[in-house]
């Protein structure tokens, strides 16, 4: 019985957000700033902006777990990621799971970033997107991709814009349904190198857009302060960031009027 309350609740949830969980913004850093996840370029870009792959030449791998509203525990995102250098520019590999066993969600994806110039960087990703009911119930797949791009104005301030399944590809045999698409337009500005506002707007195909705004305040060298607010629903977030050396630690979480908080965590690791 718990099994079937938990698989009608997390496809209402799809159905009412008119998209699969599994692609999501990833990243605890990300939701702690409204849920802006185009700028800045970092570890987390293999998962919101592939372009920002281009500026990260090192190998690195990290983790996030996202409680989605606190519903149940078997409701949550989870995420792992992984960062490739290579002298013609940066791939990197990820993969989304929400859900359980009776009822999940994938996004699989292989990504690359490459700086064209000194100001513009570019990204690509091929997706699979798949969706899994237990039993006798079955499955289905489809393949999609998206792209990312970033543009350094001045040393202080950066735009950037990103587009997931352009064509709207449709996922099912028997009365499939259509992914829709996301674009996202985003800009960060950098005050005394200790202080980052960030905007971004979001526009769903089947939905009224989002718009968020964010910002980081560098408490010291390794510890960051960070809080940000979105609409349709509207949002609050907040959150910390810690840099250890080679790790780095976010924590945070957003909260709903009604549904209250959703916590987040997130970690990475860059190998030397």
């Amino acid at each position: 019985m718990k099994h079937f309350l938990l698989i009608c609740v997390s496809m209402l949830i799809s159905i009412s957000s008119s998209a699969f969980q599994s692609y999501k913004t990833v990243s605890a850093k990300s939701i702690s700033m409204g849920g802006i996840s185009l700028l800045p370029a970092d570890f987390w870009s293999v998962f919101n902006n592939q372009a920002g792959l281009a500026t990260n030449n090192y190998w690195a791998g990290g983790f996030a777990y996202d409680s989605y509203l606190g519903i149940d525990k078997n409701l949550s995102l989870k995420s792992a990621g992984l960062l490739i250098p290579t002298k013609s520019g940066t791939f990197g590999l990820n993969l989304n799971y929400y859900g359980y066993s009776a009822y999940n969600e994938q996004k699989i994806g292989l990504a690359y970033g490459k700086s064209l110039a000194k100001m513009v960087s570019v990204g690509l990703q091929i997706d699979y997107l798949s969706v899994n009911l237990g039993g006798d119930y079955g499955n289905a797949g489809a393949v999609t991709f998206e792209l990312g791009i970033i543009a350094q104005l001045s040393d202080n301030w950066q735009i950037a814009s990103h587009v997931f399944n352009p064509f709207m590809v449709k996922i099912g045999q028997i009365n499939p349904e259509t992914i829709p698409a996301i674009i996202k337009i985003a800009t960060a500005y950098t005050i005394d190198q200790d202080i980052l506002l960030l905007a971004e707007y979001e526009q769903q195909t089947d939905i009224k857009g989002v718009f968020k705004v964010g910002m980081e305040y560098r408490v010291i060298e390794q510890f960051f302060v960070r809080g940000g607010l979105s609409t349709n629903p509207d949002l609050f977030s907040f959150g910390i960031g810690l840099k250890m050396s080679n790790l780095n630690l976010d924590v945070g979480t957003s909260y709903h009027q009604v549904l209250g908080f959703s916590p987040k965590a997130a970690l990475y690791y860059r190998f030397k």
